[in-house]
């Protein structure tokens, strides 16, 4: 028996070496000398001032504490104030780096970044019942990671590639019927509401319709009990926690996609087209749900589940291209659809894949100003997906029933 564990422990052990030597190369080579990963920035701060100072990490004072880090000085009108908006039961994933220097903590941050997001592939892989062979495979792991949105997590130090193992994880483990423990995974999407304020309810109405009561216990109650720690911790943070919500627009940059085509592409739409094109993608999305949660629907969710994706990355307040990792869920479906396609497929594949790798890029080195990303860069990842979902509906229908892509 030990002898048929051992080339497990070497090949962790391996793992861990060749993790620890890639972060070692990264803090050196990058972190020690450039500066920057503001998002994690931002929480580094912010829990820094609570854990060193005992200041709230929602206070004026640990959001100046995080400006002098990030511009040298307080904030200035029409700047991100780059205030922590986010459940105090983080502090679990960002307090321990607090004890680590910044550029290092960035350093082993950004690792964990990339092995969430190739651990997320992978598990999205087998639910989508693709086995590519291993030099594809390779090329799928690398587009990951270089495409715009992912990249720029990774740089930009972003919480949303956790949001997206959390998801990928949640739904492997509903897979295996380990449902308490996908629900339980599912909390961490929970770090960053925005990433799941959708597909949250989505998944819980689903597993209701199916008595998969575990899994809604799971979710429900590792969520009881962070909340009610983090209550101990600091009985005033659901509050104060609100009171950021609420004012969430005032001291953020950034709107939704569909903001900006209606105020800024096509201004005469206004107020009137965006309520009006929000209000339908969300029939649209619930007409979705309706076509997953019904007698024998399971065939629709992942299709379902990607309009969810879509839908609420286009009418999401404050959106942001970092967030859109979560796509690469139905994205990879699509991938998965387009290899398993006769003949011309796995040509295509490639094709599709070139281009969407270069043409971001291109678009944001033809648009950027300064550091700040156009608006343009927002509208066409969930515009484009959104068009292959609502027009290839039948043919990756017919590849979910082929392939038995089913929760």
């Amino acid at each position: 028996m030990k002898r048929l564990k051992q080339p497990h422990w070497m090949g962790l052990i391996l793992l861990l070496l060749l993790a620890g030597c890639y972060t070692w190369a990264t803090w050196r080579a990058f972190t020690q000398r450039v500066p920057g990963g503001n998002d994690f920035l931002a929480h580094y701060t912010a829990w820094e001032a609570y854990l060193k100072h005992g200041l709230s990490p929602y206070s004026d004072e640990a959001a100046l504490h995080t400006q002098l880090a990030i511009y040298g000085r307080p904030a200035l009108p029409g700047e991100d104030q780059n205030r922590l908006t986010y459940p105090f039961y983080s502090i679990i994933l960002h307090g321990p780096f607090v004890a680590i220097d910044y550029p290092l903590a960035r350093a082993i941050y950004m690792t964990l970044l990339q092995a969430a997001l190739f651990a997320g592939v992978i598990m999205t892989l087998d639910l989508v019942h693709w086995r590519p062979p291993t030099w594809l495979l390779t090329v799928i792991l690398a587009w990951s990671l270089l495409y715009y949105p992912q990249a720029r997590g990774v740089i930009l130090g972003q919480f949303a590639i956790f949001g997206f193992l959390s998801l990928a994880g949640t739904l492997f483990l509903l897979r295996r019927n380990r449902d308490s423990s996908a629900g339980a995974l599912l909390v961490l999407s929970t770090v960053k509401p925005t990433l799941v304020f959708l597909v949250t309810p989505f998944l819980l109405i689903w597993a209701v319709t199916r008595r998969r009561w575990r899994f809604v216990g799971g979710f429900l109650g590792t969520l009881a009990v962070l909340t009610l720690g983090s209550l101990v911790a600091l009985p005033s943070w659901i509050g104060e926690l609100w009171h950021r919500i609420t004012r969430y627009g005032q001291y953020t940059i950034g709107q939704s996609p569909v903001w900006l085509l209606t105020h800024v592409a096509v201004p005469s739409l206004g107020l009137s087209g965006e309520t009006v094109i929000a209000a339908l993608l969300v029939a649209g999305m619930l007409a979705a749900w309706w076509l997953a949660i019904r007698p024998g629907g399971d065939v629709e969710f992942h299709w379902a589940l990607g309009v969810t994706l879509v839908v609420s990355n286009l009418i999401v307040p404050r959106s942001a291209t970092t967030n859109y990792v979560l796509m690469l869920l139905p994205v990879l479906w699509v991938f998965a659809a387009l290899d398993r396609s006769p003949e011309w497929g796995r040509s295509l594949l490639l094709t599709v894949m070139l281009i969407s790798l270069i043409g971001p890029w291109w678009l944001h080195f033809v648009t950027v100003h300064g550091n700040a990303e156009h608006p343009i860069m927002f509208i066409p990842p969930p515009l484009i997906l959104g068009l292959v979902l609502a027009f290839g509906r039948k043919w990756l229908i017919r590849d979910a029933q082929a392939a038995e892509v089913m929760p």
